[in-house]
């Protein structure tokens, strides 16, 4: 547990102003902390392995051409050319 006394050097190492109204707060935020991290360390990690490399775990599909919209449906949009839907423009050069 962290003490006031400890927060005051601390910020002394550090070179920060503190006023003496923040330093409670700072004290108690600084404890839940600790206290968290402490949860942490209880954890048993020994058989976990280290993750290196997160592509080597996902299972990526191939990227293969597929039709977007079925041909009813652009034979019935208001305006196309060809097998494209043809929108109005949003932007300008």
């Amino acid at each position: 547990m962290i003490t006031q006394k400890e927060i005051e050097h601390l910020a002394k190492l550090a070179r920060l102003k503190l006023k003496e109204k923040e330093i409670p707060k700072l004290t108690q935020d600084l404890n839940k902390i600790l206290a968290y991290v402490e949860k942490i360390n209880e954890l048993s990690l020994e058989k976990l392995q280290p993750l290196i490399n997160i592509l080597e775990n996902l299972d990526l599909r191939r990227d293969e051409p597929q039709k977007f919209f079925p041909q009813e449906i652009i034979n019935n949009f208001p305006e196309r050319e060809d097998n494209y839907l043809k929108v109005p423009k949003i932007l300008e050069k």
